[in-house]
């Protein structure tokens, strides 16, 4: 299983609804948090940026979209951390589930990387 955390809009890149990083990126530089969530914010995208792989783009491809295994806890509940801020914000943050990905073109423990397709079978929860 794998799942993903997504705002509606559509990344010019994969056409496919935006992950949070982009957005959680937007809203730090935006001037519009509070202190604390600026830093709660900043805190964990610095953890992501220390604890989650970064695979080398020219092997991916811009169309690919990321998702986590549903075994990578840590990062998940940190997921969480960013979707309430994102809420709290005016984000409206859904998560996506799919049991199987079709066109998976890159791969460690904690996530994947697939080329959206039309029997991927995802769900979308708000």
């Amino acid at each position: 299983m794998y799942i993903r955390f997504v705002i509606t809009q559509i990344d010019e890149g994969s056409h496919q609804p935006q992950g949070l990083f982009s957005a959680a990126g937007a809203l730090v530089t935006s001037g519009d948090l509070r202190a604390d969530e600026r830093k709660e914010l900043q805190e964990t995208l610095a953890w992501f940026n220390k604890n989650l792989p970064v695979p080398d783009n020219r092997s991916i491809g811009g169309r690919a979209i990321f998702w986590f295994r549903t075994n990578a806890q840590e990062c998940v509940r940190r997921m969480w951390n960013l979707t309430f801020i994102l809420r709290a914000n005016s984000y409206l943050v859904e998560v996506q589930k799919c049991k199987h990905l079709h066109n998976i073109v890159y791969w460690d423990a904690l996530q994947v990387a697939a080329f959206p397709h039309k029997y991927d079978g995802k769900r979308t929860f708000k």
